[in-house]
């Protein structure tokens, strides 16, 4: 019951972390070794009982939302030994930190050491170099040893008088999870030198962090461009080293001229980038920065700087020139860019379509393949052909696409309708042809003379002006309206002509 008493008092005591760390210590296991009782030895009366008790927390806050110590933090793994029983000599003390995957030693930070004096003493922090050494008296593999002499790298217990009231190392591993922790285990193995054949104390503590925080991205690494043309340039670079935490989801790329070219920006998924739109002849460096869902991170060092070459030449021609019909009044012109560019980026194209038969011609211009034409000739042949520019200038025009028809439309309706009686039962009806044609013959004409008195409605085909309409009711009054018919189809009836009577 001593023993137990000792150690909670001893956990009571132990010093508040930095106002930077968690709010309190997470315990893990506690352990002890068990030795015979040394007086019982003296005596004559040997009995057993706990040597030495050990035990390891963390500090942190498991009940925050979100918890602490944030992954990417530091905080301290601790480990408390003290002497609990009788021995007949002075046990030393021989720790070793694991550390599992994720999680390590944060080596910007010190190791703390605090010594509790028998006696009873108040514990003190220990500031001298061969008690509390630093990281080179770490090893590789996590062993933590002394330097004080006489100490054969260990940490002295002795006890007090009439083995009473023992003394207490207590050590804080400044440690840093570099992703997140969720119940691994923290470590300290504690080797004991007592004169007993005791194991070495194994101790634990399950260690909980929360996500790292979610930032923009540091800077791209290893940014290098050269020129591609006179106004383009390649920029190349390797993804930050930290993300941020979030998937980096875009780059931008700037190129910025000391010598008073244009200033571009171009963006992407990854490396390369390309940016174009510089000016020719000009000196450059470039940059990069990298975006992910919380913003854009710094830019990164700039390029060494690299000069676009003097523009050359206006382009060569456009090849494989096309030309589809889409609809009557629509074709699109698809086709492949010159071979040569001039040694200048190409900035744009012009498409003419001409006609050789009457049809209006169009020029539109574009960036790329394809392009198309609208308020085209119906019923008309059409060819196309494309030129391309650059900074230079223009380049000449493609050949000729081969020719193409663009489908009739439906006519205009006729115009100019006037109706007359010609017998008692029959009307005479003349019209003038529709203005426009659709683009295709008028092949026929339907008039339909209708009464508005009772008479009997007729209709009547023809293939021009005048067609009269039979079987119409005696003594009736009638007015009459026309139709045409090309290939494509039927117009709109035209307007209806002035009203007239037939003979009783």
């Amino acid at each position: 019951m001593l023993v137990v008493v000792a150690m909670v008092a001893s956990v009571l005591g132990l010093g508040a972390a930095p106002a930077s760390a968690a709010e309190k210590w997470n315990g893990g296991s506690t352990k002890y070794t068990t030795i015979t009782n040394c007086p019982s030895i003296i005596w004559g009366s040997p009995y057993q009982e706990f040597g030495i008790g050990a035990f390891v927390s963390y500090w942190g806050d498991q009940q925050s939302d979100p918890i602490t110590p944030v992954t990417g933090n530091t905080t301290y793994l601790n480990l408390y030994a003290m002497l609990v029983g009788s021995h007949c000599s002075t046990p030393k003390l021989f720790p070793r930190f694991v550390l599992p995957s994720g999680v390590e030693f944060d080596k910007t930070q010190r190791i703390r050491c605090f010594y509790t004096p028998p006696g009873p003493g108040t514990q003190r922090e220990i500031t001298l170099a061969a008690e509390c050494p630093q990281w080179s008296n770490v090893s590789a593999n996590g062993y933590y040893s002394s330097s004080q002499t006489g100490w054969s790298g260990g940490w002295p217990l002795p006890a007090g008088q009439n083995y009473m009231n023992g003394s207490a190392w207590e050590f804080w591993v400044p440690v840093r999870a570099t992703s997140q922790q969720w119940g691994s285990q923290l470590t300290a193995e504690l080797g004991i030198a007592d004169g007993n054949a005791g194991p070495t104390l194994n101790l634990s503590v399950p260690f909980y962090t929360a996500p790292p925080p979610v930032t923009a991205p540091g800077a791209p690494t290893n940014v290098a461009a050269n020129a591609t043309s006179p106004t383009s340039a390649q920029v190349s670079f390797n993804p930050p080293a930290n993300n941020g935490g979030a998937a980096i989801n875009g780059y931008t790329a700037r190129c910025e001229s000391p010598t008073g070219g244009v200033t571009q920006t171009a963006t992407g998924g990854g490396s390369p980038i390309n940016v174009t739109g510089l000016s020719p002849n000009q000196t450059y460096a470039c940059d990069v920065r990298a975006t992910n869902n919380v913003g854009s991170g710094s830019w990164s060092n700039k390029t060494g700087n690299f000069n676009t070459p003097q523009a050359t030449a206006a382009p060569g021609a456009p090849t494989s020139v096309v030309t589809n019909v889409v609809s009557a009044t629509t074709s699109r012109v698809t086709f492949n860019p010159p071979a040569n560019d001039g040694n200048s980026p190409i900035t744009g194209y012009r498409a003419q379509c001409t006609s050789p038969n009457g049809g209006t011609s169009r020029t539109v211009d574009g960036t790329s393949s394809p392009i198309t034409f609208t308020n085209l000739t119906p019923g008309k042949d059409y060819r196309c052909r494309v030129n391309a520019r650059n900074a230079v200038g223009t380049g000449s025009y493609s050949a000729y696409s081969a020719t193409v028809t663009q489908p009739a439309t439906r006519p205009d309706r006729p115009t100019n309708v006037t109706a007359t009686a010609a017998t008692r039962t029959s009307a005479k009806v003349t019209f003038a042809p529709p203005a426009y044609n659709g683009g295709a013959a008028i092949t026929s004409y339907r008039v339909q003379c209708a009464s508005s008195n009772g008479g009997l409605t007729r209709t009547a085909d023809g293939t021009t002006s005048p067609v009269t309409v039979t079987r119409l009711t005696a003594g009736k009054a009638y007015r009459c309206r026309v139709k045409a018919t090309n290939a494509a189809g039927a117009s709109a009836y035209s307007a209806y002509s002035a009203r007239f009577n037939l003979p009783a």
